[in-house]
């Protein structure tokens, strides 16, 4: 069974083991995607129509807003970068990191390791996200939506391994030519380092996917 059957498979399974799980959340629309292939490096920057939230699930439960236009009016931010290999016209297996800023320069971080695969007229990334930590660089023990809203971003037992996370972008080719000022949809739920280890124990590459 090749890895993409495989995440097709135990979807299900892990929908169900890490929903249960969740500690935090978080979706971003309209990021601006750019791909190069003499890098084989994939980008996803906030742009003018960049919108979204970091929603915390667990008490003192919470939700920072970034509505469109946030982006280049304070410190807030969201960008991710991965590096793409064994690139085939079915699939590519893909290795990142992200970075989501608040209002004011805390951050959320983590890492990603997953696989893309055509869906339909779009391209699905698929992946578990690791080492996943809520930075609170100002010591203000906040994180502060651009927008509204707000929640402590004190977690017990950080970092935490285990995320799920999801991108949908179209496009008319599986990553054959470069391509830049493609928006990108990003999806991704935070889980305990427990939840983590059951879910890979399953094979865990799974998500929801969100629209906004």
């Amino acid at each position: 069974m090749n890895r993409a059957t495989t995440i097709a498979a135990i979807a299900a399974a892990a929908l169900t083991a890490g929903a249960s799980a969740q500690i935090a959340t978080f979706t971003f629309s309209e990021l601006d995607g750019a791909f190069s292939t003499a890098t084989n490096e994939l980008t996803a920057t906030a742009s003018a129509a960049t919108s979204g939230d970091v929603t915390r699930l667990v008490s003192p439960v919470g939700s920072a807003q970034y509505q469109a236009g946030f982006a280049g009016l304070s410190s807030a931010d969201v960008s991710l970068s991965m590096t793409l290999s064994n690139i085939t016209a079915a699939s590519a297996d893909a290795v990142g990191s992200f970075t989501i800023t608040d209002d004011n320069g805390d951050t959320l971080t983590g890492d990603m390791n997953g696989q893309f695969t055509p869906s339909g007229f779009s391209i699905k990334y698929e992946g578990l996200l690791s080492n996943v930590v809520f930075n609170d660089v100002t010591s203000d023990g906040s994180f502060d939506g651009p927008s509204s809203g707000a929640f402590s971003n004190a977690f017990n037992n950080a970092p935490f391994d285990g995320a799920i996370v999801q991108l949908f972008f179209d496009f008319g080719g599986f990553f054959a030519n470069d391509f830049s000022d493609t928006p990108i949809l990003v999806n991704g739920f935070v889980v305990p380092a427990p939840a983590s280890i059951a879910l890979v124990g399953l094979g865990g590459l799974a998500a929801t996917r969100r629209r906004r």
